[in-house]
């Protein structure tokens, strides 16, 4: 846990390293067009055919799969993921379509411990 009381880690996501924060609040993981690109995601505008609210407004946002996130000895593979402009997003949220498939998540000791 950071001092603002955020969890932000490396994440592995198809391969690449990820900075990530936690969200819980998250429906999906989010991340931007810069992440999709970098992650081998490829989208063309047609895709971008969702509007999603986030804390900065509404915005629309393509619906992609990342193949395979781990974080330390955690991983889980074909992810739903929302990516949305990088204007819209400037880090990239580890949110509910990540967490959902473990058996558990807790806080311990400032730490958030993952369960497969």
């Amino acid at each position: 846990m950071d001092n603002r009381g955020h969890f932000i880690t490396t994440a592995k996501m198809n391969g690449r390293s990820v900075e990530v924060l936690v969200d819980t609040g998250a429906t999906s993981v989010a991340i931007n067009k810069k992440t999709a690109r970098k992650l081998g995601i490829m989208l063309k505008a047609s895709d971008f055919k969702y509007i999603v609210n986030t804390a900065n407004g509404s915005t629309k946002a393509a619906s992609a799969i990342i193949k395979k996130i781990q974080i330390g000895n955690v991983t889980v593979k074909n992810v739903q993921a929302a990516v949305l402009d990088d204007k819209a997003l400037s880090s990239t949220l580890l949110g509910m379509s990540f967490l959902g498939q473990l058996r558990s998540f807790e806080v311990k000791n400032k730490e958030l411990v993952l369960v497969q």
